[in-house]
């Protein structure tokens, strides 16, 4: 993303769809001249609100409240101006002609947060938040977000940064002390700093897991053997018919997705078709080769056992090969109706997609298996995969730096490296390429 920093930029920060007002956003050297040539107005108070009349030449536009922000108090730094107008789309197209021809150029996406970016009204991690905050479809992923615009997660980053700073302080004043006048840094003091930063920094690392969850929402997928009741499953979960229902095996030859809510978590269910031993259909094929695919994408698992089932054994066997892929496994046992009180479970959920019976203890029973009902509403998590990625390069340096902690100089260069990631994480060392990634999530205006 190239950056035209003194250019002065403009974008409405409202949805293009329809609405009663529209808001736009002007920032750069130019902010407070536009506004005065668009309202004929010459002095505004900072941070006032004011009634004004927007011209196209002589005649009004239309009326609007204007505020100035006079940087470096400002969103991003600069002069800001935010007018809210009417949002009629002759209005909104004409006005950004108009700033055109004052020399305004369109803002890219998220160009008004990587000007703030920039100008250091925050790190890159608070900037993160600003994208999170927006895109945020649930409690948790938007408490995760507001944490992070607050500082919260830059203050854990800088922690482990400030520690490890210090640490190579320490180490590189005894490399240059070539006459041996500073005393011996003591290896387990070393390795006591390094074994803190690094628990530190997997702790944070565990949380990434959830955070994912809580961000992009947990997914789903309901298996096991033709006619289990997986449709039913999924329609019962939902409150309503989503899937079609048969008796006949063999019905759903497609994954089909659905949205949840489960305690402010997004669940996104996937009904698969039913997996048996051989088939000569090759849309059956097709279908089951899809039904491991969402297996092998999915958080959790929701396996449909069928007590009355004259494939018992291919459905013992799927069972084990989908216990074995890692996956959070869930084994549901359908009609509860039927089966009587007697049953004695093994782990297993017992539901009635019929009655509704244990529908409920089920989706408690998701949240809690992939840990997080565990969640409290102030822990601060990683929902980041840039924020991931950064962490796991700096915990593989410190587990070198502790394989090298005799010998200071590879120490130094371990610690380096690790510093190094921890930076990106808060801006103070990034590449363009970075940047890229982050801003380009933003919506135009932010």
């Amino acid at each position: 993303m190239q950056v035209f920093d003194e250019d002065t930029i403009a974008a409405f920060a409202t949805a293009s769809s329809s609405g009663a007002v529209a808001l736009l956003r002007i920032s750069g050297p130019e902010s407070a001249k536009v506004l005065t040539l668009l309202t004929g107005k010459k002095t505004f108070k900072d941070r006032y609100a004011s009634l004004v009349k927007i011209y196209d030449g002589k005649e009004e536009l239309d009326q609007a409240v204007a505020v100035l922000f006079k940087g470096p108090k400002s969103y991003t730094g600069q002069d800001v101006v935010e007018i809210t107008v009417h949002a009629s789309p002759y209005i909104k197209s004409r006005l950004l002609e108009l700033l055109a021809g004052f020399g305004v150029r369109p803002a890219k996406r998220g160009e008004f947060t990587l000007r703030a970016f920039l100008n250091g009204k925050m790190d890159l991690a608070q900037a993160q938040g600003v994208a999170d905050i927006i895109a945020g479809k649930n409690k948790t992923a938007h408490k995760a977000a507001m944490n992070t615009l607050d500082g919260k997660l830059s203050s854990e980053f800088k922690e482990i940064k400030q520690n490890l700073s210090e640490l190579l302080a320490q180490i590189e004043v005894r490399i240059d002390d070539a006459d041996d006048e500073m005393p011996r840094l003591q290896e387990s003091y070393v390795q006591n700093i390094l074994a803190s930063s690094l628990g530190h920094i997997r702790t944070l690392c565990g949380t990434f897991s959830c955070g994912r969850m809580a961000k992009e929402g947990i997914r789903t997928a309901i298996v096991g053997v033709p006619n289990s009741g997986k449709s039913s499953l999924l329609n019962a979960l939902l409150g309503f018919d989503r899937a079609i229902v048969s008796p006949l095996s063999g019905t759903t030859r497609d994954t089909v997705e659905a949205p949840l809510e489960i305690e402010c978590f997004n669940i996104i269910l996937t009904d698969t078709a039913g997996i048996r031993q051989h088939s000569l259909d090759p849309a059956e094929i097709e279908g089951m080769k899809r039904s491991r695919r969402a297996v092998e994408t999915a958080d959790v698992v929701l396996f449909v056992k069928d007590l009355n089932t004259s494939e018992a054994a291919l459905q013992e066997s799927l069972y084990k090969e989908v216990c074995a892929s890692g996956k959070t496994v869930i084994p549901v046992i359908n009609k509860s109706d039927i089966i009587g009180a007697g049953f004695k479970l093994k782990g297993e959920v017992l539901i009635s997609c019929k009655t509704g019976e244990g529908i409920d203890a089920l989706k408690k029973r998701m949240i809690k298996d992939i840990g997080l009902s565990a969640l409290q509403e102030d822990d601060i998590i990683v929902t980041s995969a840039v924020h991931y990625e950064a962490l796991l390069r700096a915990a593989a340096a410190l587990e070198d730096a502790q394989k090298t902690s005799i010998e200071l100089e590879l120490a130094a260069e371990n610690i380096r490296r690790a510093l190094g990631a921890l930076k990106e994480l808060i801006g103070e060392v990034t590449s363009e390429d970075i940047l890229d990634i982050i801003f380009s999530k933003f919506c135009v205006g932010k």
